[in-house]
């Protein structure tokens, strides 16, 4: 069995080794604290005999299912390419030029603290990141994403509100579109993710019918006590006035807010002229 003690892998069994062996990303691999006990030499059907002439599964072979497992939620999860196994070993503490980032600590203390509860306690109550662009606000929240994904092995989404969500709900009312009529489907798919990133929240100031529909999915979420990291740039002001209130009011109990203000990242990584 692995231990919650092995460094690599935490317990699970399976980790993300980052070394670039083919294409462009690294692969998730079993932990050796797993194939170390294999006695299979990792071929299915995964079963060795033992000096009785006795046969039984291998140990690997739950971690095997769950690596395959693991694979697909990966690949489900919407992940934009610039954020795609990122974990907590990539955020950087500092700007490029060395210039500190005060606000990094306390918000990686708060995803450690998360990412390491103990099985008997999956987190509900998720994140509200605000402050000004370029402060890693979206990295944040999909190292929340990756990292628990491959702790729990449970589904788990990114959402970009400013750019699919609304069109795909608007699709619905169109006959000729394949979402004709699934948009309570939509909702409900999203309110049962365990896991969910809700990117660019709070620059819609579009119909009261999308503001409707981003009440209901938060209201939906929250009525489940699902984890829900959510980003934003506006100033929590701004967020209060959404749909009167309501949304506010919900995500106060449901995340915790963490202000992430500082100077605008990208515009250190600008060529000097």
């Amino acid at each position: 069995t692995t231990s919650t003690d092995c460094i690599r892998c935490a317990g699970v069994g399976v980790y993300y080794d980052g070394a670039v062996r083919a294409g462009r990303y690294g692969q998730l691999r079993l932990c050796t604290c797993i194939t170390d006990q294999c006695a299979c030499s990792g071929e299915a059907p995964y079963q060795h005999w033992d000096g009785q002439g006795q046969r039984h599964w291998c140990i690997c072979r739950s971690y095997r299912r769950r690596l395959v497992e693991t694979n697909r939620l990966y690949k489900e999860a919407d992940i934009p390419e610039r954020y795609r196994w990122k974990f907590i070993s990539d955020f950087q503490r500092t700007a490029p030029d060395g210039t500190a980032l005060p606000y990094v600590s306390s918000a990686l203390d708060t995803v450690n603290t998360t990412v390491d509860m103990e099985v008997a306690t999956e987190p509900q109550r998720g994140f509200l990141l605000y402050g000004n662009p370029g402060t890693g606000k979206t990295l944040l929240g999909v190292i929340m994403l990756n990292e628990l994904i491959l702790r729990w092995a449970k589904p788990g989404r990114f959402l970009n509100l400013s750019r699919k969500y609304f069109q795909r709900l608007r699709d619905t009312y169109s006959e000729d579109s394949d979402e004709y009529g699934r948009t309570w489907q939509i909702i409900e798919e999203l309110c049962n993710m365990p896991f969910l990133v809700l990117d660019d929240f709070g620059i819609q100031r579009g119909t009261d019918w999308e503001m409707e529909m981003l009440y209901e999915l938060v209201d939906a979420r929250y009525a489940e006590q699902r984890f829900t990291v959510i980003t934003t740039n506006q100033d929590i002001e701004e967020i209060r006035k959404l749909s009167r209130g309501r949304i506010y009011s919900r995500l106060v109990e449901m995340c915790l807010m963490i202000p992430m203000q500082g100077e605008d990242y990208r515009q250190h990584m600008q060529p000097v002229r």
